[in-house]
């Protein structure tokens, strides 16, 4: 009756399957989500709290390809992780002929000199832990212009004239110039200058590791340390720096990773979820 007895429990340990861990995949530049009772967020050595008690995990346009883990604590302590799976989103190669604005094809030393002192001086914003700051913002975030059409260029891989080439990190909206640029979300102007390649820029810390960018503008309308809040005008849409013409160019960078900003735009419930 004993031999039974553990034969039958020894069977039952063989047979039962293990709990399947959580899982999603994405591809470069998306954001997904994994909504609950959280309460602390992680995806390898970066950790961060949630937006409204969800998690959000930001995928960079260029991350490497591959699975990750990513886990979250709950407000009851619980520790649960899951496996992000991430995908390669094609380079989409756009080469924009007839480039007038030649300055920006064949760069001068000068020009070249006056924009890596630019970026001297923006690096340490785009390096610095926003994430410390406290969220000062929700999901969706305000649209950067009012009757906002939609967007296209996120992540294109663009020529000029076939010469100078770069990645695009925003997103392109055809808006007339002069139309007002409006934060999207409560923050602090953390810079506001004027850039060989970006034109007039305002950049926007809003805590929790949120950074939003606004390129090209007409006029800039607000100064760096100003704190603004949601639907704020900051500035007016313009064609300064590398353009071919008027529009706004708007980017995100979220937890240090350079993200499509339509994401943050979307109902979250469209987002991708862990499941």
């Amino acid at each position: 009756m004993i031999r039974l007895l553990l034969f039958f429990v020894v069977c039952q340990a063989v047979t039962q399957k293990p709990e399947e861990t959580p899982s999603i995949t994405a591809s470069q530049g998306m954001v997904v989500r994994w909504p609950g009772n959280c309460k602390r967020c992680s995806l390898e050595d970066k950790a961060w709290n949630p937006v409204n008690g969800t998690c959000y995990y930001p995928i960079d346009m260029e991350k490497k390809t591959g699975t990750y883990s990513i886990s979250r604590r709950t407000t009851g302590g619980k520790l649960e992780t899951a496996r992000l799976i991430v995908t390669e989103k094609p380079c989409v190669h756009n080469d924009i002929k007839n480039f007038k604005k030649l300055e920006y094809v064949n760069v001068s030393a000068k020009n070249l000199a006056r924009h890596r002192r630019e970026m001297d001086v923006l690096n340490p914003f785009l390096a610095a832990k926003l994430e410390e700051r406290p969220n000062v913002f929700d999901l969706p975030v305000g649209k950067p212009a009012n009757s906002l059409p939609p967007g296209k260029g996120f992540g294109e891989c663009r020529t000029f004239n076939g010469q100078a080439s770069d990645r695009h990190t925003g997103t392109d909206y055809g808006i007339s110039a002069g139309k007002e640029v409006l934060s999207v979300g409560n923050g602090k102007v953390v810079l506001a200058a004027n850039h060989f390649f970006s034109g007039n820029s305002v950049y926007i810390d809003h805590g929790n590791g949120l950074l939003t960018e606004y390129f090209h503008l007409q006029s800039i309308a607000v100064k760096p340390n100003q704190t603004v809040t949601k639907g704020q005008v900051i500035g007016r849409v313009g064609e300064t720096g590398r353009t071919t013409g008027p529009h706004l160019h708007f980017g995100a960078r979220w937890h240090g990773q350079i993200i499509n900003p339509g994401y943050l735009l979307m109902d979250p419930s469209d987002m991708p979820q862990v499941k």
